[in-house]
């Protein structure tokens, strides 16, 4: 069977025998490059050795990642294929069928979506449901399009929706959607050449270097003093080559639209600290009494109901406070004790300057310093979680637009959503515990605290009171802005990204800089 026909799975890349040997190579030339810049030394390729393992799964996730945009993109071309084929009159199954002689023009026959259309064409030989097989393609595949696009197919054709219509905005949509991540992909290709070049231009000072002055860093090699300093230096250089896939691998994620779940340490429940909140809380309503109520107590509990929208908005406060006054209460008890023990110690012992009066300064100071850093924690989480929403918007509209073409309604599309997507989730749960539908709607719009959110709960709110017969137009309108948004976006991140990348780079500077100026010191007996 040839390799396009199998039933691949995209999460995973398995090198062939000729990748598996590139990789190796790579991998083993990066080893003797380290030792021969940072050790001189036959037996430290002995010990580099481990670093080939990190680079075979390095490329064999590159060449996945690549394996993954190849599909999406040809998917594209195979579902404005289908759209128009189905414009033509033909049958749906047909449709698919036809468009494999489309993509075999195209891509060729050793082409990945070749060869799942022809494992959609052998299932529907043998009476295999369309809906199944994409499905199945859409959970091999990986891709949020892919799968995205298998569900609103099978939707569609349950209940009955408009196949056609469907398709030809889904195919819009994605196309939408994959030129955007293009072309951030290119802002940041940009920025990973540059990254790649500050990678190897240490090398490259160091050998021009070395070939110019010869035995200008013997100092550096096989003694002691030398073999720590380079041992430092490559432990920094591997650290910031780290510390830039960490970076980039953020920003992919943001401009994915993954939203992390917000921490927050006043809001902790677990273990003794738990205890010390109980206490908090219990003091936070004895304060209630007696203080007077503060004018920022209501933008505090809205940016705790965007962070924790799970919670009851009455009990948000009293955790929130109560873990504060907690932990606080923990951190000066620990600091009291310790303190004490400190200053009976120095009466005993006679000491003039107690230390025990210096530390219950100290902890009198973290404690403070705890109870109200806690709030600007609180203000930067917000403000990244409203930037993690925003950016993770264009996909909602997108996914829900082709909710509504597949024939479902916005209580289903939002159902639906609810599985990927807190907000969603909890506005369909206030729809089953009997809150009606508009005000669901609004209150997620609320929750997320972010304009695009609102204006799409206003324009879900207006389609349920005044029954808008342009809602799909609307919507494909508002996804179609929201990606002109995700493009901006991928810009400002690729900006930003530039500067982030600045601390891998000076660090790499740092160890070109040090392997320069030792040997230099070293002859000057410094």
């Amino acid at each position: 069977m040839k390799t396009s026909l199998k039933r691949l799975d995209y999460h995973k890349y398995k090198l062939d025998k000729r990748e598996w040997i590139e990789a190796v190579g790579l991998g083993s030339a990066i080893v003797c490059i380290f030792a021969f810049f940072f050790y001189r030394s036959f037996w430290a390729i002995m010990v580099l050795t481990p670093i080939v393992w990190p680079v075979i799964r390095y490329v064999s996730s590159v060449k996945g990642e690549k394996r993954r945009s190849e599909l999406d993109e040809q998917f594209k071309e195979c579902i404005l294929s289908v759209s128009a084929s189905l414009q033509a009159g033909y049958a749906i199954e047909n449709a698919f069928v036809e468009s494999r002689e489309d993509m075999r023009l195209l891509y060729g026959e050793t082409s990945l979506i070749y060869g799942e259309l022809e494992i959609i064409r052998r299932g529907l030989v043998i009476n295999v449901p369309l809906e199944e097989l994409l499905m199945d393609l859409g959970e091999r595949s990986g891709s949020d399009e892919i799968s995205g696009f298998a569900q609103m197919f099978a939707i569609a054709k349950r209940g009955g929706g408009s196949l056609p219509e469907m398709i030809r905005t889904s195919a819009n949509l994605i196309n939408e959607k994959l030129e955007a991540k293009q072309e951030i992909g290119t802002i940041l290709a940009g920025k990973k050449m540059e990254q790649n070049i500050m990678r190897v231009m240490p090398f490259g000072i160091i050998l021009y270097i070395g070939s110019t002055s010869a035995g200008y860093f013997d100092p550096l090699y096989h003694n002691p003093i030398g073999i720590a300093v380079m041992s430092v230096c490559l432990i920094v250089y591997l650290f910031a080559v780290l510390l830039g896939e960490k970076v980039f691998e953020k920003i992919r994620n943001q401009i994915n639209g993954k939203i992390l779940p917000s921490k927050l340490f006043a809001m902790e429940r677990s273990g003794i600290a738990g205890w010390f909140a109980i206490f908090g809380e219990k003091l936070y309503l004895l304060s209630l009494r007696f203080l007077p109520e503060k004018r920022n107590r209501e933008n505090l509990r809205r940016n705790l109901e965007i962070l924790c929208p799970q919670e009851q908005r009455d009990k948000l406060l009293q955790k929130y406070y109560g873990g504060k006054i907690g932990f606080t209460a923990m951190i000066l008890l620990a600091g009291g004790i310790l303190s004490g023990c400190l200053w009976v110690k120095g009466i005993v012992a006679g000491n003039a300057e107690n230390p025990g009066k210096i530390l219950a300064g100290m902890t009198v100071a973290a404690a403070t310093a705890v109870f109200f850093m806690s709030d600007k924690d609180l203000t930067d989480q917000v403000k990244r979680r409203k930037e993690a929403l925003r950016l993770a918007y264009p996909d909602l509209v997108h996914r829900l637009a082709l909710f509504l073409v597949a024939g479902l309604t916005i209580r289903g599309a939002f159902e639906r959503l609810g599985k990927e997507n807190e907000l969603a989730g909890y506005a369909y749960r206030e729809i089953l515990s009997g809150q009606s539908e508009s005000v669901a709607y609004e209150h997620f719009g609320k929750r997320a605290g972010v304009r695009e959110y609102v204006k799409l709960s206003t324009l879900l709110c207006q389609n349920l009171k005044k029954g808008s017969a342009n809602l799909m137009a609307r919507l494909e309108e508002e996804a179609l802005m929201a990606s002109e948004s995700r493009i901006r976006d991928g810009k400002i991140l690729g900006e930003e990204a530039g500067t982030k990348l600045l601390i891998p780079m000076v660090m790499l500077l740092a160890v070109v800089m040090i392997m320069i100026m030792l040997p230099a010191f070293s002859v000057m007996g410094i």
